[in-house]
C-alpha cells in the first residue's frame, strides 16, 4: 500500500515538473526502487513532491499553476461548501427565526417559513436551485484545476444563469434578497478572477506547459 501511494505522490511530482525537467522526473522514478528496497518509499516520495513543488514557484507555468489551485481551493470550493450548507438549511425560504445566527448555530432557531402559503409550492425549487449551483462551483473548480477551459466557461455560465434566476424570484417574493446580494457579489469575484487567470494563461509560454496542462489545454 505505501508503495502505491508513494508512486501516485511521484506521479504528482513529474505532473508539476512539467516537460522541461523530465530528465528529473526520470531520475526519481528510478530511485524509488532503491527507495522501496530500503523501506522507505513514502519518505522519499514525499520528499520529490516538496522538492517539485518549490520548483514550481521559479517558474512560470508553475506559478500559473499554483494561482490556479489556489484559486480553486481558496475561492470557489469554499463557495460551493457555503452553499451546500445554506441548502441544507432550507434557503432561501426557511428563516434563521429570532435567535441571530449564533442561536442558529447553537440548535436554537425556529426556522419559520417566510413565503406566503400560496406561494411555499416554489420553495423546494428555490432549494434545489441553490444546491445545484453548489454542486456547479464544485464542478468548475475540477474544470479550473484541468485547465479546461471550454468546461470551465460553460460551468461559469450555468453558475450566472442559475443565480441571475435566484435573484429574480427572490427579489419577486421578497426573500432573502440581501443574502443573494452577497452570493452575487461572491461570484462577481470569481468570474474576475477567471477572467484574469484566462488572460494570464495567454502569457504563459506554450512550450512550457506540463504534458498534462498541455493536452488538457
Amino acid at each position: 500500500m505505501s508503495e502505491r501511494i508513494a508512486r501516485a505522490l511521484l506521479a504528482l511530482a513529474s505532473r508539476a515538473l512539467g516537460s522541461r525537467h523530465r530528465v528529473w522526473a526520470q531520475a526519481m522514478e528510478a530511485e524509488l526502487s532503491a527507495a522501496v528496497d530500503e523501506g522507505r518509499p513514502l519518505g522519499f516520495a514525499i520528499g520529490c513532491l516538496s522538492a517539485a513543488w518549490r520548483e514550481l514557484a521559479f517558474m512560470p507555468e508553475g506559478r500559473f499553476a499554483l494561482a490556479l489551485h489556489l484559486t480553486a481551493v481558496l475561492l470557489i470550493v469554499p463557495m460551493a461548501g457555503v452553499g451546500l450548507w445554506l441548502g441544507a438549511i432550507g434557503f432561501p425560504y426557511l428563516s434563521i427565526g429570532n435567535v441571530g445566527i449564533d442561536g442558529f448555530l447553537a440548535g436554537q432557531s425556529q426556522q419559520l417559513p417566510t413565503l406566503l402559503v400560496g406561494e411555499r409550492a416554489m420553495a423546494p425549487a428555490l432549494t434545489l436551485m441553490v444546491m445545484a449551483l453548489s454542486v456547479g462551483q464544485f464542478m468548475l473548480a475540477l474544470a479550473l484545476v484541468d485547465r479546461n477551459w471550454d468546461r470551465v466557461s460553460s460551468i461559469a455560465r450555468f453558475n450566472a444563469a442559475a443565480l441571475t434566476t435566484l435573484m429574480l424570484v427572490t427579489a419577486i417574493l421578497s426573500v432573502a434578497g440581501g443574502l443573494v446580494l452577497v452570493m452575487v457579489a461572491a461570484v462577481a469575484v470569481e468570474t474576475m478572477a477567471l477572467v484574469a487567470l484566462h488572460w494570464w494563461r495567454e502569457l504563459v509560454p506554450y512550450d512550457d506547459w506540463p504534458d498534462a496542462a498541455r493536452i488538457a489545454a
